[in-house]
């Protein structure tokens, strides 16, 4: 599996920029109980984590690449389990977890078969049924999205793909491909919303909620 890339930014990231999009508590809640073993990969400073803690919930991991992410993640939410994770491998037995949150963490990798890795590993380790929560950023049609669509498809190789000024390369994703990364997930519920990027700009986010076949 690939780690976010570009590590120093991502650390930098930890101090400097906010991530907001947001849980649906309510269904959540519904979908759960509160004993249910839930990891939240790609947790950064521990935001869904802590909001977990607050719903009552006693059995969650948060999970990122970045050590800075993870400090913060600690100091902030004390009551959590956190850890620092290389992205090789998600550090949890098979069939362990009930739930897994996927909070922007696909636009973070850039490749389909980094992609595909990591979802083949919340296969393994979610329990029969188990469910996967995943809120990222289908492609944007404003213009500023794409022209730099334009700008990096060549370089990076694909349609949505872009490199930030900070070296960082993000991702944007096309339904077709989330319906072919999800093929052994059974989608329930699609939603699309309104949001802000961690740098502040508007932007459409995809909400799926859905359950391991």
């Amino acid at each position: 599996m690939e780690a976010p890339n570009n590590p120093d930014f991502w650390n930098q990231a930890a101090r400097t920029r906010e991530f907001t999009h947001p849980l649906d508590r309510e269904r959540l809640t519904r979908l759960l109980p509160r004993d249910a073993v839930i990891l939240d990969y790609g947790c950064g400073q521990g935001r869904l984590t802590g909001e977990l803690i607050e719903l009552g919930y006693v059995n969650v991991l948060g999970l990122d690449t970045s050590a800075e992410m993870i400090r913060i993640a600690r100091d902030r939410v004390p009551d959590a389990g956190f850890a620092e994770t290389d992205g090789a491998r998600i550090p949890c037995g098979d069939a362990s977890i009930d739930a897994v949150l996927l909070f922007t963490v696909l636009t973070c990798i850039a490749s389909d078969d980094a992609q595909k890795n990591l979802l083949g590993e919340i296969k393994r380790i979610l329990r029969p049924h188990g469910l996967l929560v995943i809120s990222d950023y289908p492609l944007q049609a404003d213009a500023r999205n794409l022209q730099r669509y334009e700008e990096f498809q060549h370089e990076l190789g694909g349609w949505g793909r872009f490199r930030l000024p900070g070296g960082a390369v993000l991702r944007h994703h096309s339904r077709e491909w989330f319906d072919r990364l999800l093929a052994d997930f059974a989608i329930d519920t699609s939603v699309e919303l309104d949001a802000k990027t961690m740098n502040g700009n508007p932007a459409r986010i995809l909400q799926l909620w859905g359950r391991k076949k």
